[in-house]
């Protein structure tokens, strides 16, 4: 966990470098003392989003951490961080119709800010005996958040729409202009289970440029 932490860190750190980037502990400085950084980041929640098997079982976490920008460059570097984050496919921003109530006031505490989301691998030894069937999340390669948009003819968004990738073990539904996001493998090749008005149809899409657009013919 600390790991895939620490590289979060470091993108973030490359972004808006030579400024500095700070991990917050929770340590206690002081309420009035200012942030010693002009970004900060700390953890928020981390979740179990299912099980998996590569190499060996793996317990597939995800990691929510808010990052905070402060000082007179917040917006110039808030900038630079959110452009950061978008071209490493493997975190996503928590965008605004997915926080949990309270989360953003709760996690953004001295100025401009966002949550992304960090998939953590975490290796495991299984107990000895028969084996247990456990249903996968991917088969193969790491798990990753990926974006999409399911378009119709006209690519107009297409909104309540289900859309299973194979390799999760979840469905999620369009937002009100076709956007989605969901877990998948790390394979470039994705197949899709899509159901729009009660009608399912198979789809197969490259997520080797994101957001991946899904077309509704």
């Amino acid at each position: 966990m600390r790991s895939s932490l620490s590289d979060l860190l470091g993108v973030l750190s490359d972004a808006v470098a030579p400024q500095r980037v700070r991990f917050d502990d929770d340590s206690p400085h002081g309420a009035d003392s200012p942030p010693d950084a002009p970004v900060t980041v700390h953890a928020v929640a981390l979740d179990r989003v299912g099980r998996s098997r590569r190499d060996g079982p793996v317990l597939d976490l995800e990691l929510r951490v808010a990052v905070e920008c402060h000082g007179p460059e917040q917006l110039d570097n808030m900038e630079q961080l959110l452009l950061s984050v978008e071209r490493h496919s493997q975190y996503s921003i928590v965008s605004s119709n997915e926080y949990r109530p309270g989360e953003y006031q709760e996690s953004i505490r001295d100025g401009l800010g966002f949550l992304v989301r960090i998939p953590v691998p975490l290796r495991f030894e299984e107990p000895s005996g028969p084996p247990v069937l456990e249903p996968l999340v991917a088969k193969t390669g790491v798990a990753r958040r990926i974006q999409g948009r399911l378009v119709d003819v006209h690519n107009k968004g297409i909104p309540d729409a289900y859309i299973h990738a194979h390799s999760s073990a979840t469905a999620v539904v369009s937002d009100a202009t076709g956007h989605f996001e969901v877990l998948a493998s790390a394979d470039e090749l994705q197949h899709f289970a899509v159901a729009v008005h009660g009608t399912e149809r198979e789809v197969s899409a490259s997520t080797s440029s994101l957001p991946v657009i899904i077309r509704w013919t």
